[in-house]
């Protein structure tokens, strides 16, 4: 387990869940994961109906979209 990193630290035996970016598939990541005796599972291609965070960045652009205004400022309004 030299090479497990982070992963590590997790219980033993997790399943991981990454999604499909390409820094996510990289060999060191799925290596380290591999080491630390966890199993690596990514969803299909494009399931944002997996990604719980997806209806919320809808309703953020929806938003900037109503008031033209910057992510940013859209943040800051929201005290994000």
């Amino acid at each position: 387990m030299d090479n497990a990193g982070p992963f590590a630290k997790l219980l033993p035996a997790c399943v991981i869940v990454m999604d499909n970016a390409t820094f996510h598939k990289r060999q060191d990541i799925q290596t380290a994961i591999a080491n630390a005796g966890h199993t690596l599972e990514y969803p299909p291609p494009y399931s944002p109906d997996l990604n719980d965070i997806e209806p919320k960045w809808a309703q953020a652009k929806a938003i900037r979209k109503k008031e033209g205004c910057s992510i940013e400022q859209l943040f800051a309004a929201y005290e994000i």
